[in-house]
């Protein structure tokens, strides 16, 4: 977990680094994530679970698809027009709405872990209400609309993992975001073509360590944990993005972020000890 909290970390400073749209860049990341799991996916157990999916379940892989389209196409967006720091709280800040939905529909209850969760919370709060201004309001919101469309990406993901590995579940998910973002990107007139080799490098990088490393590793956890503890976990990232940010960017975190991180650190470990999830009975086990 600490892996994929780390390479995802890394996803901000990558994004703004690129001069690039925010709809080209998070295009070619789900495409060249796609390509890098594509001979993966081609082995013959992979292709057999595939078939076995039927037309509910393929539906339900298109809207997680489509919904981490918009999650990507959302923060990128949010890290032109506000602070890193800002960003990266604002668009984790989806454990509350992972929380509930997760005990109303999948009846996942969060035990321990609740504390840890309004611990991490309210560390986000005091992170975001340090760094945010008036000038900002744009990037608060599309950072709002990233947070809500990863709540719903991870709870689908947390019951079709129990279905269909990982390896077959990111790529096709991963290469139905690819192809809205890339329709997104024609139909808004955004240049696909052509980039200096900087620009790859970057839409490599953010495929390889930040989605592969990253979210596929996350994907390969729900079959395993609760959707309320990944998506708690995954506020580690504002963290590592903020020291990041520091490091390579020279942007310097407020006192704000530097108390509120240690109390988003504080509810990871809390809930760690709370969040536990047995496999369903009967389902394909997990890779």
């Amino acid at each position: 977990m600490a892996v994929a909290i780390a390479s995802i970390s890394f996803a901000s400073i990558f994004i703004r680094w690129s001069d690039a749209p925010p709809v080209v860049i998070a295009a070619y990341r789900m495409l060249f994530a796609s390509l890098m799991l594509l001979p993966f996916a081609l082995r013959e157990r992979y292709r057999e679970e595939v078939r076995w999916l039927d037309r509910r379940q393929w539906w339900a892989v298109v809207i997680i698809g489509a919904v981490l389209g918009l999650h990507f196409l959302a923060f990128n967006a949010a890290l032109q027009e506000t602070s890193i720091a800002s960003a990266t709280v604002l668009v984790t800040a989806h454990p509350i709405v992972v929380g509930v939905l997760g005990y109303i529909y999948l009846k996942e209850r969060p035990r321990r872990s609740g504390l840890g969760i309004a611990l991490g919370l309210l560390g986000v709060v005091v992170i975001s209400s340090s760094d945010l201004s008036g000038g900002a309001i744009l990037g608060d919101l599309l950072a709002l609309v990233g947070m809500l469309a990863a709540a719903l990406y991870l709870l689908g993901g947390r019951v079709l993992r129990q279905r269909i590995s990982v390896v077959p579940y990111a790529f096709l998910v991963y290469s139905i975001a690819a192809a809205v973002l890339f329709a997104t990107a024609l139909a808004t007139g955004a240049s696909l073509w052509p980039y200096p080799v900087e620009e790859w490098i970057i839409f490599l990088a953010l495929a390889a360590v930040s989605t592969i490393l990253g979210h596929t590793i996350l994907n390969w956890s729900l079959r395993y944990l609760p959707a309320a503890f990944i998506s708690l976990s995954m506020l580690g990232e504002p963290v590592g993005a903020s020291i990041l940010a520091y490091l390579l960017l020279s942007e310097v975190p407020s006192a704000g972020v530097v108390v509120g991180g240690s109390m988003v650190l504080a509810g990871i470990l809390l809930s760690a000890g709370g969040a536990s999830a047995a496999p369903t009975a009967g389902t394909t086990p997990g890779q």
